[in-house]
């Protein structure tokens, strides 16, 4: 069993990796089932791709931490399963695993999809608290944690916990899902011209518009950006919505750049993957991570990546993107023009980084090492 905060049709990056992993589980001969909040509301139960989702009714959602008390149901649950897996040592889902824990024989999983940093000092000082308190009982509590970097790694050994439980395996990504034969050139043009994008050049965000985000900063580097270049040639898009759309448009207005960019909300699958194919830079300015699934996209399809020097993106690209500081517009939009203006820099960082991918974050191989850990704890 799975228990997480937020799965499908919630659609972040933690999302699409515990649905990726749920997936290529049942492909290689196992059962799923996995327990989340019904935030946005759907079907309370349903099967997706073999994977069986009970949701449960959320009744608040502070620090985007949804609230479901019928997690609180599930003790005897529990005990049907071989392994309890839940993700994220912030979320109400970790904490109900780990409060259970001794009720029930099953080992508990922990996955940490990163540290994270909302980006103001009210909700930071709360994170922090919780980080020293509760997420510290919850990394006692695991019989097993995985961290998705070295450095997150690091940071959970510092709360006192043995380096001989924490395992480092990273995210991934799905070639055979975004190779889609599907999405050809035509697919691509149908998106140029849905969204207005002929004769651009496309520099592509992709994620929740949310401060943790950076958004606020990609915004202050466009004018920069446009000084550089001819105003009609570029356009920044960004994918998603969140909590800071409205700030977000409103400062893009105040700034006079809204030919410059376009907010295109949710979008499908089809239309994300024809938008990686067309766009020409990729970047994440965020304030914190775990290892962001949309760079490991961008770089599949083979996008020169601008992303803040952060744990989870230094660990595993320092050498295959350009790094800025987090919250610094002005070296995001020098790296940003650098790569419209350096085409054999972004050509050496598109074959590389597509390499990258290739070579070590794909499903299959993450799923194998998840199953050998499983094993070793039923066996155990």
């Amino acid at each position: 069993m799975q228990i997480a905060p937020y799965f499908t049709p919630y659609n972040g990056g933690q999302e699409r990796y515990i649905y990726h992993l749920s997936r290529h589980l049942i492909r290689m001969g196992n059962e799923v089932d996995i327990i989340t909040s019904n935030y946005p509301p759907n079907k309370e139960t349903e099967e997706i791709d073999g994977i069986n989702v009970r949701r449960y009714y959320c009744v608040a959602r502070p620090l985007r931490n949804p609230l479901s008390p019928g997690f609180l149901l599930l003790g005897k649950r529990f005990r049907e399963y071989d392994i309890v897996h839940t993700h994220n040592e912030h979320s109400s889902a970790a904490m109900v695993a780990a409060f259970f824990k001794d009720r029930y024989h099953a080992p508990l999983i922990l996955t940490c999809h990163g540290q994270l940093r909302f980006g103001d000092y009210l909700s930071d000082t709360i994170e922090k608290w919780y980080s020293t308190s509760l997420g510290r009982l919850i990394f006692g509590k695991s019989d097993r944690i995985v961290a998705l970097s070295d450095t997150d790694k690091q940071y959970i050994s510092s709360f006192g916990i043995h380096e001989k439980k924490i395992s480092v395996i990273p995210n991934a990504i799905d070639p055979e899902q975004l190779g889609h034969p599907s999405i050809d050139g035509a697919a691509c043009e149908a998106v140029r011209e849905k969204y207005s994008l002929a004769g651009k050049r496309i520099v592509l965000f992709v994620g929740q518009v949310i401060r943790r985000k950076g958004i606020e900063y990609l915004i202050k580097a466009i004018p920069r950006v446009l000084q550089h270049v001819r105003r009609s040639d570029v356009i920044f898009v960004l994918t998603g919505i969140g909590d800071y759309l409205f700030d977000a448009r409103r400062d893009a207005k105040t700034m006079e750049i809204e030919e410059n960019i376009l907010f295109t909300g949710l979008i499908s699958m089809e239309d994300l993957i024809a938008l990686y194919k067309i766009s020409d830079i990729f970047v994440l300015p965020s304030l914190s991570e775990g290892l962001p699934t949309c760079i490991l996209e961008a770089m599949f399809f083979g996008l020169p990546v601008v992303g803040t020097d952060i744990p989870g993106v230094r660990d595993h690209f320092k050498d295959h993107i350009l790094l800025v500081p987090p919250r610094d517009d002005g070296a995001l939009a020098d790296a940003v023009i650098r790569l419209l203006e350096d085409e054999e820099l972004a050509r050496r960082l598109s074959g590389d980084g597509r390499k990258l991918v290739m070579s070590k974050y794909v499903w299959n191989a993450v799923t194998e090492n998840y199953i050998a850990m499983y094993k070793g704890l039923v066996r155990g």
